[in-house]
């Protein structure tokens, strides 16, 4: 509806004068109405029927034709019904009173009006304002999520960079001791801002509902084990005592393990971190009464015990002061929790005060011997090939192709594949591996996604139309991690997609054994760069 602002001058007077012109009619109408009673009124009640156009005009047209109704109602009483007729004065004192009453609450009612009238249009500014908020809102919080993903495949793009210079480093026999450190310092820290990237996205999408858990029936044993075995060095490095509790029988859960396993490594992370040198932490498994439950305790600072609900809100920070003694971004107590939520289960955190250690507990349902096991942890969907492309799967393939735009992430990584006894040949990007795709016969590609010019999806297109490619397997190894990106890499015919930066003797073992019909990404590729 265009409002009265948007009108033109000439459509603004129309419309006023036909607010007035109802006022006319509202009154005539209950002038003729007012007649035709006479006979059963005898003069009666001059005022109600011009109280009724009144309150008809002021609902429908507003203040000014409500009272401009109001001033016709009086005079056209005065003129038609009061005596003397056809006479705008008063003689009978009750008249006056009548008049005067009839003014008095035609004023009070017509005020009443265009108060609920004022508070509507009020109402309506508001709810216009609060729809633009939302709008704005939603635009900025999706602009976060584009920053987030963007953020993320910039980031990772030099970590990776630097893990493969690391793990080229480390295939490198050295004596030298400061060199030893500083390359277990390059991976460790560059390993802590490839957790932090995750943990971000990861707690972005879990706020917002939009997380695709890929459930089966497993152990739970199983993934405490390799939890355990992922945290030993940072337990190694402070010389904390890890003592690890099992049952005997199998405790078997249904859900998504890899998505699990990263709520048991947060758990274990965070008692490494907040634990002192020589401390000790305790990692207690025990299944009872159609649930599984895990203990982490620890011997660390602790918290306040009022604090305990709070502490799994994200961001939130044990340790807030300005000397950050402790470090990360406090997403994973908070991730552990919406884990545990959308499996049905319940994370809790216990302890007695500051400096008494602490408690956490996550408590699973375990699953029901009706569900069929899935496929083991080490599974993922991936899109099946034709027989004649499975035909390198029982050979250890020869040559390499790798298709990356950064350099130093190209140069090491060819390093790294020809260290193996591969014979490495790279492109910088999607036109050169187009050049040199009638020359070369790989057996495995790998390959960037956001590449110049031309993206990965339609590279992979190109060289799968390509006899010489017929037969080669497709890695996708990039910095775009979302769900909808590893859909992407399949209808591509891709047969893997990693999330950078991977670790390379996995992604060496992929190259290696792997399945064609699909070898699975590290955990951190089920996750959603977008955060939608």
């Amino acid at each position: 509806m265009t409002s009265t602002l948007q009108m033109q001058p000439g459509e603004r007077a129309l419309l006023q004068a036909g607010r007035y012109l109802t006022a006319v009619v509202a009154t005539a109408a209950a002038c003729w109405t007012r007649s035709a009673l006479e006979p059963w009124l005898h003069g009666e009640c001059p005022f109600s029927l011009f109280f009724l156009s009144t309150l008809f005009t002021a609902w429908l047209c507003g203040t000014g034709p409500g009272c401009f109704a109001a001033a016709l109602g009086v005079l056209a009483a005065a003129h038609f019904f009061i005596p003397p007729q056809s006479s705008l004065l008063l003689q009978d004192t009750s008249d006056k009173l009548s008049l005067s009453v009839y003014a008095i609450v035609t004023g009070i009612v017509i005020f009443l009006f265009d108060r609920v009238a004022r508070q509507r249009r009020t109402a309506e500014g508001r709810l216009a304002e609060n729809e633009r908020l939302s709008d704005s809102l939603r635009e900025a919080d999706r602009r976060k999520d584009d920053f987030l993903a963007l953020l993320a495949h910039e980031l990772r793009n030099p970590l990776a960079s630097i893990q493969n210079s690391v793990a080229l480093m480390e295939r490198e026999p050295t004596t030298n001791e400061v060199k030893r450190r500083a390359r277990q310092a390059i991976r460790r820290q560059s390993t802590h801002l490839t957790r932090l990237i995750d943990d971000l996205l990861d707690i972005s999408r879990m706020l917002k509902g939009r997380v695709e858990l890929r459930s089966e029936r497993f152990d739970l044993r199983r993934v405490v084990e390799d939890a355990s075995e992922t945290a030993s060095g940072l337990f190694d490095a402070k010389k904390i005592e890890l003592k690890t509790l099992k049952p005997a029988e199998p405790a078997f859960v249904y859900g998504d393990p890899v998505r699990i396993a990263q709520a048991v490594t947060n758990l274990l992370d965070n008692a490494a971190k907040y634990t002192p040198d020589r401390g000790r932490v305790v990692v207690e498994l025990a299944a009872d009464e159609g649930s599984a439950t895990l203990i982490v305790a620890d011997n660390g600072i602790g918290f306040p015990p009022e604090d305990r609900e709070k502490i799994f809100e994200p961001f939130l920070q044990i340790d807030p002061s300005r000397t950050r003694d402790y470090q990360g971004l406090g997403l994973g107590l908070s991730l552990v929790a919406q884990i545990a939520a959308l499996h049905g289960g319940k994370a809790k955190g216990f302890s007695r005060g500051p400096g008494l250690g602490s408690t956490f507990t996550l408590t699973l349902p375990l699953a029901s011997q009706e569900v069929s096991p899935g496929p083991s942890i080490d599974a993922a969907p991936a899109k099946a090939l034709p027989s004649a492309e499975r035909a390198t799967d029982s050979r250890r393939p020869k040559t390499v192709l790798l298709v990356e735009d950064n350099v130093d992430a190209l140069a090491s990584m060819q390093a790294l594949l020809e260290f193996e006894g591969f014979e490495a040949v790279s492109a910088a990007d999607a036109y050169a591996a187009l050049a040199l795709a009638d020359s070369i016969s790989p057996d495995v590609v790998v390959m960037d996604i956001g590449l110049p010019g031309m993206d990965g999806y339609e590279l992979a297109r190109r060289l799968r139309s390509r006899p010489r490619f017929q037969r080669s397997r497709f890695i996708a190894l990039t910095g775009w991690g979302a769900e909808r990106d590893r859909r992407q890499a399949v209808e591509a015919g891709f047969q893997s997609h990693l999330v950078k930066p991977v670790d390379f003797d996995r992604l060496l073992e992929i190259i290696r054994e792997g399945d064609a019909a699909g070898v699975p990404a590290e955990p951190v590729a089920a996750g959603d760069d977008s955060g939608r």
